[in-house]
């Protein structure tokens, strides 16, 4: 998450840096025309003030899948992004061509009067090629037009192009193919390459353009302040949208860990009404007389029905001696001895106890939960019951439809029960085992709570997990709670959006102040 987040504010203070870079591009054009006039030179500013614009519109445009947008990839910033740019390059091809070269002597200049007709694909096909013309136009006049100069600027527009083919990766995100989309998707390698080069442009180009207008006083005022404003506003954007992204993950993970402790006391309310339906079966008179004369017949029967009343997966009647006399769930299987079990040695001893219990089993091993009652005839303990459910997928469910979170159980590190699916066949991965060490030590080691951000199943989730414990208070499990990072980020990517749509209303409206302070700054110093 803090990963995408970071490239995000990345992609904000690069494209800003951009549109700074070719508004000083636009400022020396300008300057050039009040003095001359010419229709060149007002096409090369209008079309580098339409880049700037257009940059400064593609700053505001959210690109991480992970963030909801207002506006989406075909908002107004996106509108204003494509046909500004369109504008821009346009209009700066149209000067550099209509501009005569300066001649050489004996030497016949490259002819760029006419371009070869292309079909659109798509904007970003359009701003390729027309970024490699204006590189082509700015190198024909450094070397055929003599003017070395401007060799800087073509530099920067054929690394610009380089960043526009590069973008041209985004027309390529449908592919179903796993490994292409990792590679062109946003924030992916493709994505990172095409920043980089966007800001190795904009050294080029910046280097370039301020050692002209730098050289005047008024200018570098109105520079210095532009640049200020966009250092304290880009420092208070980031800042802000930090804030934001770590207080919606410490209220998410305080949210994980209440869901976590609900789920746990949810599971102790299955302990509770085990306990208490082992409980009313104990204290029925007709079943103590059965257990004292060991009445199998009646037992299995009664066992039977009782089960099929209950929410209880099983329910078993055993001796003083821990001798099975009947399975609610199985009434064939009888005679075999539970003496060795924790719940029954504590019932015989006349406590009545619930506990978690784990049992291995074919796919994974199995959560049940299980209590146990003596069965009394006066102060004597004839026998014991015992009941219980086991908690599977279908009790997980049914919490995920009341919470909307993704649940599990672990027994031991091995997942036992889960709303989570993976592959394309959905199929609920029992038996996987938790390899974080942090959790594992955290919560089996110490019995002590964990929550965090952690990638299940290869998804970015925020997670909590709670130790479950047996009737000795031993750690036997896990309990985890769980919200993908994506479902948390939607919530923050309207106010990032928001924030960086004033952010880019601000700087446009400092602009004319900046000027103006500048201007009566220079003119007491003149």
């Amino acid at each position: 998450m803090w990963f995408d987040f970071i490239l995000e504010n990345s992609h904000f203070t690069a494209s800003l840096l951009v549109a700074l870079v070719f508004f000083a591009v636009f400022w020396l054009h300008l300057d050039a025309w009040l003095v001359r006039k010419e229709l060149k030179e007002s096409l090369k500013f209008v079309g580098f003030l339409l880049l700037s614009i257009s940059f400064l519109a593609h700053a505001t445009r959210i690109e991480s899948a992970l963030l909801s947008t207002s506006f989406g990839s075909e908002g107004l910033p996106a509108l204003i992004d494509n046909f500004s740019r369109l504008g821009g390059y346009v209009l700066i091809i149209a000067g550099q061509i209509i501009d005569p070269l300066q001649e050489k002597p004996k030497t016949k200049g490259l002819s760029f009067s006419a371009f070869l007709p292309f079909k659109i694909a798509s904007f970003t096909v359009v701003f390729f090629v027309l970024a490699i013309s204006v590189g082509l136009l700015y190198l024909r006049r450094a070397t055929t037009g003599l003017e070395r100069h401007l060799k800087p600027v073509a530099i920067s527009f054929f690394v610009l192009s380089a960043s526009e083919l590069i973008s041209l990766a985004s027309l390529f995100r449908d592919t179903n193919s796993v490994d292409f989309f990792n590679l062109v998707k946003p924030h992916g390698p493709a994505w990172i390459a095409e920043h980089i080069l966007l800001v190795v442009a904009t050294v080029f180009l910046g280097k370039w353009v301020f050692s002209y207008l730098l050289k005047r006083l008024q200018t570098q005022l109105f520079m210095i302040f532009n640049m200020v404003i966009l250092a304290v506003f880009l420092l208070t954007t980031v800042s802000f949208t930090f804030l934001l992204i770590r207080n919606l993950q410490n209220e998410s993970l305080k949210q994980l860990e209440t869901n976590a402790r609900a789920l746990n006391l949810s599971i102790e309310g299955r302990k509770e009404e085990a306990l208490s339906d082992a409980q009313v079966v104990a204290q029925n008179s007709q079943v103590t007389r059965a257990v004292k004369e060991k009445d199998l017949s009646f037992l299995a029967n009664f066992s039977e029905s009782f089960l099929l009343t209950k929410k209880q997966s099983f329910l078993m009647v055993v001796d003083s001696a821990g001798v099975v006399l009947a399975r609610g769930e199985d009434k064939e299987r009888v005679g075999d001895s539970l003496s060795d079990d924790t719940l029954v040695k504590r019932a015989l001893l006349g406590v009545a106890a619930s506990s978690i219990v784990s049992r291995d089993s074919v796919l994974a091993p199995q959560i049940f939960v299980r209590a146990s009652t003596p069965v009394k005839e006066g102060d004597s303990i004839v026998g014991a019951v015992v009941t219980g459910t086991i908690l599977d997928n279908a009790f997980m469910d049914g919490l995920k439809q009341a919470t909307g979170l993704e649940a599990s159980l672990f027994s031991g590190k091995e997942l036992s029960a889960t709303t989570l699916v993976s592959g394309v066949d959905k199929v609920r991965p029992l038996g996987i085992k938790e390899e974080n060490k942090s959790v594992v030590q955290t919560v089996l080691g110490k019995g002590a709570p964990y929550k965090g951000a952690l990638s299940v199943l290869n998804v970015p989730y925020f997670v909590g997990y709670l130790p479950l414990k047996d009737v000795d208070n031993s750690v036997v499990g896990m309990v985890f709670v769980g919200r993908e990072q994506s479902a948390v980020l939607k919530t923050a990517g309207r106010s990032i959006e928001l924030t960086f749509l004033v952010t880019a209303g601000l700087l446009v409206a400092s602009v004319v102040p900046a000027f103006l302070v500048s201007r009566r700054l220079a003119s007491q110093l003149s």
